[in-house]
């Protein structure tokens, strides 16, 4: 078992395996930037190389980058 799976038990008491990625997937994230956000704010700390309040912060700036790429998308593109 990789170190980032987790358990988790639903609503109806069955357990499943699951990582980052089928969490990802199962919210139907689509953005890049908000994927990476998302996996350092749920790994924060965990992986060994950063502490908790540099993934914390590399976790913000990704989500300042998934606002940019938003508001990109949502104007009008030039001909």
């Amino acid at each position: 078992m990789s170190k980032y799976n987790r358990t988790i038990v639903g609503k109806d008491g069955n357990t499943a395996v699951v990582d980052v990625y089928d969490v990802l997937v199962a919210f139907d994230v689509r953005c890049p930037a908000m994927q990476h956000a998302i996996k350092k704010m749920l790994c924060s700390g965990l992986r060994g190389h950063k502490d908790s309040t540099q993934d914390k912060a590399e976790a913000i700036e990704s989500i300042k980058r998934s606002i940019e790429l938003e508001e990109q998308n949502a104007r009008p593109q030039a001909l």
